[in-house]
């Protein structure tokens, strides 16, 4: 069994060689190793070193599993040969005037080595698992070494984020402001904003993507989602808590960039003139990381709603009201005050805006139910419908629509058989507006959705259906203009659109030449009046009833 002993040896020899590998001793030929590389990557490397040990002990535990497993067997078959009742005793016997070792003595020859290697067996498993706790050990210093790295690397990454944002901040080299109340106002607001970004750099975080503070139920850690007053969850910002302080608010980098846009620009007269740079022109320059639109109608319909109270730096201010419509737009800067472009001169500056504010939009953040309708009117708002030398205005503003089935059309799609309108067919949201002023009746019909009916007097009648959505009631009186609703497909339709109608005395009649869309002549005739005997094409009856009233 000599080959037994030669392999347990090494084995045994094998465990020494693989054990630990601590600092070696300071001896003239063996010098003290200095490890020059930094904490995370020393913790690295010891953590690869435990890591190979590990793999080292384990092919030996299991080499070593086996030897003991063979040495077990070997002693097992002799120790049956030795306790043989047929051969057994003689075998003893015979081995008294044998010079060589007998079965006995090899029987227990192989029962030593059998115990000798199931120990260097467990030792090996106790080395392995030995090493396997000290591997742990190792990588759970390992991962806290790269955490203290890369909170320090954040911080410095932080912090070289708000520099920039900072720099890109500054008035430009054009900037003057001779009023000194203003030019005070504008290095407050512009100071506040620079104590925002140097806060957020204290947290060690980076502004996040505006996609990445999208949803505030999936936000990435640490941040937090913020509640608004109604304890609703508010979306494109997060906080940070830190102890002891009061939690800093997390904008979008896309937002942060867009309030240092605005900043370099105050003090300096905006290059497009004054009316486009106030009716969103600035805005748009200074959110370049977000495909805004340039013109305020655009940014108050098509940008996402906010409370006033829930307002947040980089946020849309839309200056007017609801009455006289849309004055002018700015960013948000907080504590009351927005970026702005003066109206006459063209300067952009801060100002407060704590009057007059028609409503908050907030980029970078997907808009939400219906789309909402500039109102009418203003130094930036859209212009009322339009004639096109018709008796009656446009119900839609030109270029918002594309006019698709005319009147008269036939076919299966409609239960008379036949078109008794005329289809502008226009997104889902385009504004529609009273082609007349008249008396309204609102109704629900299969066939329409929402129908609005607008009684112009003279027996003269509009109709609008299947419209999305429509603030008027029942009695209400419109004057020629005004909003009537939002384009929708609601009822019996394969598109959004609107289905617009003209009726004279209860009867449909073709709404083209009424609002000047034909260009030739009406064909069909009308009575100039309810039930007379005198008629005119449709066009000029209808236009004569709308001015006479009857």
């Amino acid at each position: 069994m000599a080959w037994l002993q030669r392999t347990t040896t090494c084995l045994a020899a094998t465990l020494v060689l693989v054990a630990p590998v601590g600092p070696a001793e300071s001896t003239p030929d063996s010098p003290t190793l200095t490890i020059s590389a930094a904490p995370a990557e020393s913790a690295r490397a010891a953590y690869d070193e435990a890591q190979a040990r590990v793999a080292a002990l384990s092919a030996n535990s299991v080499r070593l599993a086996e030897t003991a497993q063979l040495a077990a067997d070997q002693a097992e078959l002799l120790r049956a040969q030795v306790g043989d009742d047929d051969g057994g005793f003689l075998g003893a016997v015979g081995d008294l005037f044998d010079s060589e070792p007998s079965d006995l003595d090899r029987a227990a020859d192989a029962a030593d080595n059998a115990e000798l290697a199931r120990e260097l067996a467990e030792r090996g498993a106790a080395a392995l698992a030995e090493a396997i706790d000290e591997a742990q050990d190792a990588r759970v210093a390992w991962e806290r070494a790269e955490r203290r790295q890369r909170r320090a690397e954040a911080a410095w990454t932080a912090d070289e984020a708000a520099q920039a944002a900072i720099e890109r901040s500054k008035f430009s080299a054009s900037y003057d402001v001779p009023d000194a109340r203003q030019d005070r106002l504008n290095r407050r607001a512009q100071r506040a904003w620079h104590q925002q970004l140097r806060a957020v750099a204290r947290t060690a975080i980076v502004p996040p993507t505006a996609r990445d503070l999208a949803d505030p139920d999936s936000l990435p850690a640490p941040l937090e989602p913020v509640r608004d007053l109604h304890n609703d969850l508010t979306p494109g910002v997060a906080e940070v808590d830190l102890p002891g302080s009061a939690p800093v608010t997390v904008l979008p980098a896309e937002t942060v960039r867009a309030v240092s846009e605005a900043f370099h620009r105050v003090g300096a007269a905006d290059e497009a003139d004054p009316t486009t740079a106030t009716c969103g022109g600035m805005v748009a320059q200074a959110w370049t990381a977000v495909d805004l639109p340039t013109d305020a109608a655009g940014q108050w319909e098509e940008l996402r709603a906010v409370p006033e109270s829930a307002a947040l730096p980089g946020d849309v201010v839309v200056l007017g009201t609801e009455g006289d419509g849309i004055d002018g737009t700015g960013v948000y800067v907080g504590a009351g005050r927005a970026v702005v472009a003066d109206a006459e001169t063209g300067v952009v500056e801060v100002r407060p805006i704590d009057a007059a504010v028609l409503g908050i939009r907030r980029p970078g953040v997907p808009a939400r139910g219906s789309r909402a309708q500039a109102p009418v009117g203003g130094r930036c708002g859209t212009d009322p419908a339009t004639s096109a030398g018709g008796s009656l205005l446009l119900p839609m503003a030109p270029g918002s629509y594309v006019l698709t089935t005319d009147f008269g059309e036939t076919g299966h799609l409609w239960s008379s058989g036949q078109h008794t309108g005329l289809d502008f067919a226009a997104a889902t949201g385009t504004a529609v507006h009273a082609a007349g002023a008249g008396v309204v009746t609102l109704e629900h019909p299969s066939w329409a959705g929402n129908l609005v009916r607008i009684d112009h007097g003279g027996g003269v009648e509009t109709w609008y259906a299947h419209l999305s959505s429509t603030d008027l009631e029942t009695g209400d009186v419109v004057a020629a203009g005004d909003p009537v609703g939002l384009v929708g497909d609601l009822g019996n339709t394969t598109g959004p659109h609107l289905h617009f109608e003209v009726r004279l005395d209860g009867s449909s009649y073709d709404p083209a030449p009424v609002l000047g869309l034909s260009e030739g002549p009406d064909a069909a005739l009308c009575p100039a009046i309810a039930g007379g005997t005198t008629l005119l094409p449709c066009d000029a009856a209808i236009g004569l009833r709308l001015l006479s009233g009857g």
